[in-house]
């Protein structure tokens, strides 16, 4: 399927996409850049690339006048990295449709996430079972994709720098843990559902701990 939102581009716009395709390529699923160009220009949006923030993957800032912003962390997957763009995608045109006048994960954001992920989903980009589980995953789209386990576990099979790693989800009840660039030593103690009830190695303190988190096991 194809999908396109110009009827015809100028020769500069031609020129502009191509540029843009070229600057986006490193970070986007090939069969999705086209699209993805083309959005960015229909809608006039400054796509920003950040280094990483932690606690989230990107965010949108409306503009009435100039194009509205839109940052997306560098270091995601290229799954990972289309999810995030259409997410920030379906603010700009919730915040289009409906101003200021809406809650920023609500109703109105759901129904045009939904809009805006319908075109990706019809194409040939994302392998069978991280699509069946996105597609479950819009039927209800959470505020972020690390809110939904079953899609950070489906997206993680193709993240080529996580693979070998382990996770807070894949170690036993019991077991002593240390997270990723932090020494303290926990203890995994039972499943909640985004996250992980642990405790310190003595006891004393209680923690949750989300399920995805990147550990080392502790003898």
């Amino acid at each position: 399927m194809t999908f396109k939102l110009f009827e015809q581009l100028t020769e500069q716009q031609v020129l502009h996409k191509q540029k843009m395709m070229q600057a986006l390529a490193p970070y986007l699923p090939p069969s999705a850049l086209d699209t993805c160009a083309e959005l960015i220009m229909y809608y006039r949006l400054h796509l920003h690339i950040e280094v990483e923030r932690k606690g989230r993957y990107g965010d949108y800032t409306p503009h009435s006048g100039k194009g509205s912003r839109i940052s997306i962390n560098h270091n995601l997957s290229p799954f990972e990295f289309l999810i995030t763009f259409v997410h920030e995608l379906a603010h700009h045109t919730t915040w289009q449709k409906h101003g200021n006048h809406h809650e920023p994960h609500g109703k109105e954001w759901k129904d045009e996430f939904k809009l805006c992920m319908k075109p990706f989903l019809e194409m040939d980009i994302f392998p069978y079972d991280l699509k069946a589980i996105l597609t479950k995953h819009m039927l209800n789209p959470k505020y972020s994709q690390s809110a939904d386990v079953k899609l950070l576990q489906a997206l993680r099979k193709y993240d080529h720098r996580k693979v070998g790693s382990l996770t807070l989800a894949q170690i036993p009840d019991g077991a002593l843990f240390k997270m990723k660039n932090d020494k303290t030593i926990l203890r995994r103690l039972n499943k909640l559902r985004t996250y992980i009830q642990c405790e310190s190695k003595d006891g004393v303190w209680k923690y949750r701990v989300h399920a995805m988190v990147e550990v080392e096991l502790v003898d």
